[in-house]
């Protein structure tokens, strides 16, 4: 093999082989393996095109000191071909590298994207001496484990503030029961109505801020996340039950399940108060 020749080979395997190979397989681990921050990637392109430029530059230099000393193309050309390939498979991994830093993180699972859509939908916050919490939103799936979550966390709680427009009763049954156990007082800030009104009444001590008001109506499937084997006197019943033992009087309850579901009934703080609905701290 002459000079020239063994001149072209070592480039080929020096100048692009060598180290363009290794540079295809760094760029393919890192794309299978991490996902680099946009800037640190763009860097790294930046580099390693400046290097593929140099191998390019010192190959094409071999390959023209070749032609004048043997004046043979073939070889000349196939390192053409192994640069081309060498420079697309760069371009192509760069590119992928570049997709995947801009990726969205993972998806979050259905459930968790469904907690996030409940829990949206209302908010607790805690006051600033961390006495109260004030729930404002619908009740809806997740509100009894989050309530129950922060009365572990803040045992020093002794009120919960509402201003909310009903939901789910089950829900409000799961939030009435832990308030009755940590004897919560109960504040309605702005309308309390239909499911909302059952956590109020839960309080150990029930009042009406100013401007305050609460609605109440009949049942209806809804109010239950349509469940359709759902027996609505029979679940009106037990929450009659549960209203007597708080001590509302049985009229009022009367003329709250009276009331059709599309309607709402909000009674004067004074009928409030003689039902027994408002109740000052014992």
């Amino acid at each position: 093999m002459s000079r020239a020749a063994q001149s072209l080979t070592g480039s080929l395997v020096w100048h692009l082989i060598v180290p363009r190979g290794g540079a295809l397989l760094i760029w393919w681990g890192l794309n299978q393996l991490v996902q680099l921050p946009p800037a640190l990637l763009w860097g790294l392109i930046a580099v390693d095109a400046l290097l593929l430029l140099w191998a390019a530059r010192a190959h094409l230099r071999s390959a023209d000191a070749h032609m004048r000393g043997s004046g043979a193309m073939a070889p000349v050309w196939g390192g053409y071909l192994v640069l081309l390939f060498f420079i697309l498979a760069s371009v192509v991994l760069w590119w992928q590298a570049i997709l995947i830093a801009h990726r969205p993180a993972e998806g979050l699972s259905y459930a968790e994207q469904r907690n996030l859509a409940r829990a949206a939908q209302y908010s607790l916050t805690l006051s600033e001496d961390e006495t109260s919490l004030h729930f404002d939103g619908t009740v809806t799936f997740g509100l009894t484990k989050r309530l129950k979550a922060l009365l572990e966390q803040h045992p020093e709680l002794q009120k919960l503030q509402l201003s909310s427009p009903g939901g789910l009763i089950y829900e409000a049954r799961g939030a009435a029961s832990l308030l009755q156990a940590h004897n919560i007082e109960t504040e309605a800030l702005g309308l309390c109505a239909s499911a909302c009104t059952l956590i109020f009444v839960a309080g150990e001590s029930r009042r009406l801020a100013a401007g305050a008001r609460l609605g109440f109506h009949g049942y209806a499937l809804e109010h239950f996340g349509s469940l359709p084997q759902i027996d609505l006197a029979k679940e009106q019943a037990k929450d009659r039950a549960s209203l007597l033992r708080q001590g509302i009087s049985a009229d009022f309850i009367d003329r709250i399940f009276a009331t059709a579901p599309s309607d709402l009934w909000q009674p004067s703080k004074k009928r409030l108060a003689a039902a027994g609905v408002l109740a000052p701290k014992p």
